[in-house]
């Protein structure tokens, strides 16, 4: 693991932070957040340097090249999910619970105002978050630069002129 840390802000934000690094399998030997920025501490950065888990000192962080991150942020229930039995097909549901390893979602429900009118469940084996679609930017000169590709998936030959328009 690469050097990282987390700066605790007080000390519910500490048992948090705590919780945190135990959930991803680091021993944390006992701490429970207590140094703080609040409270001033000098000592409230937590987390992993060197193989180490400890509350560092900023001067540490920094002479260790530690990479300060933000404690990710709690994911809550209802949410629309992708929930599979078998990992295979997925299907679009809102997920208002994990229980017993698996998640409980609203009968046919993909939106949260359809789970408002929906009694029904169903229990799923799997469950991953929707991914955001990423936004890609291409330009002319990025068009341009792979032609020869662009000419060989249209089956374009190679001595042939090309003309984008935009629409």
């Amino acid at each position: 693991m690469k050097n990282q840390v987390i700066e605790v802000l007080n000390q519910e934000h500490g048992k948090k932070v705590i919780e945190y690094w135990k959930s991803i399998g680091i021993d944390t030997t006992g701490y429970c957040g207590c140094a703080n920025k609040m409270d001033g501490s000098m000592d409230r950065f937590y987390g992993v340097i060197n193989g180490a888990f400890d509350n560092y000192e900023e001067v540490s962080v920094i002479e260790y090249n530690a990479e300060i991150i933000e404690l990710p942020e709690e994911k809550t229930y209802p949410r629309v999910m992708m929930v599979s039995f078998n990992e295979v097909k997925w299907y679009k549901r809102v997920v208002f619970m994990e229980k017993c390893g698996r998640y409980l979602a609203w009968n046919k429900a993909e939106t949260i105002q359809d789970s408002e009118s929906i009694w029904g469940q169903t229990a799923w084996d799997f469950a991953k978050d929707i991914e955001e679609p990423k936004e890609q930017t291409i330009t002319l000169s990025g068009l341009n630069s792979k032609m020869d590709d662009i000419k060989k998936i249209f089956g374009i030959s190679e001595n042939d002129k090309v003309v984008i328009k935009l629409d």
